[in-house]
């Protein structure tokens, strides 16, 4: 017996800083001190995109509001595939919550150039590559 594939939601969560476009990554506890952008599974019966936003507020601690589909991430985690629905979102406020401690070690805002030096994975890279050009046309 197989097991379920694993549903995901995130976001891009971007934010003006002093005038500057910057997007909000975390670095994760449980995952070897990974950087990446905020993201997880669905809670029964949550639609992608309230778990997108719930995740959003957990994981980068901020309320985003979404503004568009950003895109469809696929990979393995162990013998199962994992999809991960992104939305592109905008930083509406700070929710002044430190991180858990548990799961998320740090959270940063970066301009985007910056940001694509130092996400772990190529997929993340890639998605945010995409949503700066949709940001530029």
């Amino acid at each position: 017996m197989s097991l379920p594939d694993i549903l995901a939601a995130g976001g891009i969560v971007w934010r003006r800083i002093d005038g500057v476009d910057h997007v909000g990554v975390v670095e994760r506890i449980r995952y070897g001190g990974d950087v990446s952008l905020p993201k997880g599974k669905l809670d029964p019966g949550e639609r992608l995109i309230d778990c997108a936003v719930r995740e959003v507020a957990e994981e980068l601690g901020v309320d985003a509001s979404p503004t568009a589909v950003a895109g469809l991430m696929t990979y393995r985690v162990g013998d199962r595939d994992k999809y991960v629905v992104f939305w592109d979102m905008e930083w509406t406020a700070d929710r002044h919550e430190e991180p858990d401690g548990r799961e998320i070690s740090a959270r940063r805002w970066m301009r985007p150039d910056e940001a694509l030096t130092v996400l772990s994975y190529e997929r993340d890279r890639r998605l945010l590559a995409d949503s700066v050009n949709r940001r530029r046309r």
